[in-house]
């Protein structure tokens, strides 16, 4: 088709300029405090703009690419010195919404980054600088003041689990959030993505009280970090980005954070050229 070719003609001009970098082994020598994790299907312009953005601010973290899926071909574009990240081709699952799935493939990135923090990636975030606030809980993201809470049942419930691992754990957040910018301890990604702990978590009678955001990669990620007591609380660099300007009449956008290094929702990247 057309459109693959050009897509392909796309980043063989990208290359052009990059020689070859060296294989995965050079990312895990030096460990480093925090690395990426970015899961693409296709759309060139934001995956090669986050990228450059990334590397930019942060020229010696490990990046690991997962292309879940589409034709493009984003492993050259790996390989080479100015990106150098650690790339993966994967059957297209769409993982956000498979929480199995999704768990499975970012536990085998946060092994491979072997960082102490990873910082979750998606094609609509803009980094804007390298964050000064480094974390203070095991993950964290946008201050979700706009979507719907999690019912007290479920909290209830996911305490009640968490108590095993940790008995004072009280549930620390209880809106979605862990969006594009999030970050995670890797030490809690390990344990609590661990296939032996999802499967003792009933997501098919939260699904009846939560609906189908119970699917949904950033709050079945909150589900099972509490259900081993991880806590969970928003980050001061990562923000949400409005389209529209907030009215002077209209309540404070807590999730709206000027100063972050890292703001979600760029939809606007999808094709701004590189």
């Amino acid at each position: 088709m057309q459109w693959k070719s050009a897509a392909a003609a796309f980043l063989a001009v990208l290359l052009a300029a990059s020689p070859s970098a060296t294989a995965l082994k050079q990312h895990v020598q030096k460990k480093e405090k925090f690395g990426f994790y970015f899961p693409v299907h296709g759309q060139i312009p934001s995956v090669v703009r986050v990228l450059k953005d990334a590397r930019k601010y942060y020229p010696t973290s490990p990046i690991y690419l997962l292309q879940d899926g589409d034709t493009t071909d984003f492993g050259p574009l790996c390989k080479s010195s100015e990106y150098n990240c650690i790339f993966e081709r994967a059957v297209g699952e769409n993982s956000r919404w498979n929480p199995h799935s999704w768990f499975a493939r970012f536990r085998k990135a946060t092994e491979a980054l072997n960082t102490e923090f990873v910082i979750y990636l998606e094609p609509d975030v803009k980094i804007k600088k390298h964050h000064s606030l480094d974390p203070t809980a095991d993950a964290g993201g946008v201050f979700d003041d706009f979507n719907p809470k999690m019912h007290k049942e479920t909290m209830a419930y996911l305490e009640k689990m968490g108590r095993e691992r940790d008995p004072s754990f009280n549930v620390t957040w209880n809106h979605f959030g862990l969006c594009g910018g999030s970050y995670y301890r890797s030490e809690a990604v390990l344990d609590a993505f661990d296939p032996k702990h999802v499967k003792r978590i009933d997501y098919k009678n939260m699904q009846k009280l939560e609906g189908d955001k119970t699917m949904s990669s950033d709050f079945a990620m909150l589900v099972a970090f509490y259900a081993r007591g991880w806590k969970v609380y928003p980050w001061e660099e990562t923000s949400q980005y409005w389209v529209d300007p907030r009215k002077p009449d209209e309540k404070e956008r807590k999730s709206e954070r000027p100063s972050a290094a890292f703001e979600h929702a760029h939809k606007e990247q999808y094709h701004v050229p590189v």
